[in-house]
């Protein structure tokens, strides 16, 4: 029997390529759009730190928009087209075999969780969003609309992750902190920005702990993963899955593949001989079956040590791209 028999798990990257508030945001407004918003929301939650502000609230500051484009629950239902990480639905049928469930920890809307879970998902964390609960005044529709073409055409942010720091940006962030946090805050707009909570960031953590394992399994790729990430790196093993550089700087371990067998890899190995087995698993001599050890090739499992930590973001944001294309340009 397995030492644990849940794991905890980012849905987009992991399993799915998608990033569905960016799909959404590309078909109704613009990709640039999303992009600011998301560069914004990397710099409030790791750089400014902004009380109440968490790691993927991206999703707050689109609501409003989406509100004002008029998009119903059913609508974002009906957008949703997941796109699977190839073997996604094998490799979470191999750990079902094996004895290990899924606990999904997404910022996702739950609308796209709901259509994409898969079966051995025990239980599935994500943002509830119901937009046609808010009404807003035509004026202030008219005035989010506008303010689109404004947000996409600011200058990118961009930050220097280990120091904590912009690099550049700042004044499209001061831009957007006079946007969302003194003109919205004054209208109706705001109170979409206040009632949403977000599952990202703390949240994610705070998810893992409610469950109090004793061997933690946590597996991400972005900013929104960093808290879970951190938590589970210093109770078991905290999984960068072809993460970005909050990713990889928060885990102790960095995955690089185009299939999931290769989180069902970590699994097993970890629920089998614990850090022993991982370790033969980075080392190439942990045994598993032959159908899964040939989808397993030209994927990397390697220790993150602050020695390799560069190499690894950059080999990991190669693959994250290649695997989800645009969206995996996103923090």
């Amino acid at each position: 029997m397995p030492a644990f028999s849940l794991f905890f798990t980012d849905w987009e990257g992991p399993w799915v390529t998608n990033d569905f508030a960016y799909e959404v945001a590309s078909q109704l407004f613009s990709a640039a759009f999303f992009e600011r918003l998301s560069q914004y929301d990397d710099y409030l939650a790791y750089v400014a730190k902004l009380p109440g502000y968490n790691a993927g609230d991206t999703l707050r500051l689109l609501a409003p928009f989406l509100v004002a484009a008029g998009v119903s629950s059913n609508e974002l239902k009906e957008l949703s087209k997941p796109a699977y990480v190839r073997d996604a639905e094998k490799a979470m049928k191999y750990l079902v075999g094996e004895g290990f469930k899924a606990v999904v920890i997404s910022t996702a809307y739950k609308q796209f969780l709901e259509v994409s879970a898969l079966p051995g998902v025990k239980a599935i964390y994500g943002t509830d969003f119901l937009p046609e609960k808010y009404l807003l005044p035509e004026e202030e529709k008219n005035m989010l609309l506008e303010a689109v073409g404004e947000v996409e055409s600011l200058d990118e942010i961009e930050l220097d992750v280990r120091k904590g720091e912009v690099k550049k940006g700042r004044k499209s962030i001061d831009w957007l902190n006079e946007f969302f946090w003194k003109k919205l805050a004054r209208m109706k707009a705001g109170k979409i920005i206040e009632d949403m909570k977000v599952m990202g960031g703390k949240k994610k953590k705070e998810v893992v702990e409610s469950y109090n394992p004793e061997n933690v399994v946590a597996i991400g790729d972005s900013i929104s993963d960093f808290e879970m990430l951190e938590y589970a790196k210093k109770r078991g093993i905290a999984v960068s899955f072809n993460g970005n550089e909050f990713a990889v700087n928060h885990s102790n371990l960095a995955v690089i593949s185009e299939t999931a067998f290769a989180i069902a890899a970590v699994v097993v190995a970890y629920g089998r001989e614990g850090v022993t087995g991982v370790n033969n698993l980075v080392e190439g001599n942990f045994k598993i079956v032959e159908e899964i050890a040939d989808k397993l090739k030209g994927t990397e499992f390697h220790w993150v040590f602050p020695e390799n930590t560069e190499e690894l973001i950059v080999k990991s944001k190669q693959m994250r791209r290649r695997v989800r294309g645009e969206a995996g340009k996103l923090g």
